[in-house]
């Protein structure tokens, strides 16, 4: 008969192999987990390296760029727009200084301030859709769009209508007392912003947005631009290059298809300014195209005719 004490014995050793087993076999596993890790950190490492560097690179690529467009910007873009009356709409999201600088271009090239509506935040506000609908429908811009037609569309009409020169014959949309009264109507309701006696029939239309935190509000920005595109002679929609997921309207009109308004993604930066005023000549000979750094751009600026 096996006495007690070595039971006791045998289930000691069986319990201190199982132990020095799982010691061993746990410092094999660790071992081989903290060179994996390493492993993984070194290419992670390498990677994150080759990811700063490149860029690095695209940074010094876009400043280049940018030099070179604020070097000769004056010579190329003299006399492109020399008469031409252009009209700017600032849209939400839109920065200041992006607004100034493009202005400040259009005059390089010869343009003429036609004026600066700015669209009040209650023009995109779901609360006052109603109010925009009744406005709209009962103001003197002659043959009203369609009853159907998104708040984008209407606005734009009567805007276009007031503030733009007809395609066909460069003559104003509506007589002065009608333009007046919906530029007016529109400014009383809180719809839009302007400085009084300063709004002229532009021949040309630039739109300056950026992203905005509601897909609503780029959606109605790129429908008023396609309207104003047409009820002028063209239009081009400028944004800054967005770091974020926000939408803006260039996205939107990209991704649409639509071929007839012009779209500048890095309108902040010296090659977008430039990019904005050779794209608003292209739109005299109804040329479009969409320029700028993002992925869907078609080139950086537009091509330079002599």
């Amino acid at each position: 008969m096996i006495s007690l004490r070595r039971h006791v014995l045998t289930l000691v050793a069986v319990f201190l192999a199982l132990a020095i087993g799982v010691l061993l076999g746990s410092t094999s596993v660790a071992t081989s987990v903290r060179d994996a890790v390493v492993d993984r950190e070194e290419t992670t490492a390498a990677r994150l390296e080759t990811a700063e560097s490149d860029l690095a690179e695209a940074h010094r690529d876009v400043d280049r760029l940018d030099g070179l467009a604020a070097t000769v910007a004056h010579k190329v873009v003299d006399g492109r727009l020399r008469d031409r009356p252009v009209l700017v709409v600032v849209a939400p999201g839109a920065q200041d200084e992006d607004v100034r600088a493009a202005v400040d271009m259009i005059g390089r090239a010869g343009g003429v301030d036609a004026g600066r509506l700015t669209l009040a935040d209650k023009a995109f506000d779901p609360a006052a859709d109603a109010e925009l609908e009744a406005l709209v429908a009962n103001l003197p811009i002659g043959t009203a769009p369609a009853a159907d037609a998104d708040l984008g569309t209407k606005l734009g009409t009567a805007l276009g209508r007031a503030g733009l020169l007809r395609t066909e014959d460069a003559q104003p949309h509506l007589s002065d007392e009608d333009r007046g009264t919906v530029l007016r109507t529109l400014a009383d309701a809180g719809m839009v912003e302007f400085e009084r006696g300063t709004i002229r029939p532009g021949q040309l239309t630039l739109v300056v947005t950026g992203p905005v935190e509601r897909e609503a509000v780029a959606v109605r920005v790129a429908a008023l631009t396609r309207t104003l595109d047409r009820e002028g002679a063209g239009a081009v929609l400028g944004a800054e290059l967005g770091g974020g997921d926000d939408p803006d309207a260039v996205s939107v009109l990209r991704s649409s298809g639509d071929d007839t308004v012009s779209t500048v993604d890095n309108a902040g930066a010296d090659a977008g300014r430039l990019a904005t005023a050779l794209a608003l000549a292209d739109q005299l000979d109804r040329k479009q195209g969409h320029y700028g750094m993002r992925d869907d751009a078609t080139s950086a600026i537009p091509a330079v005719s002599p």
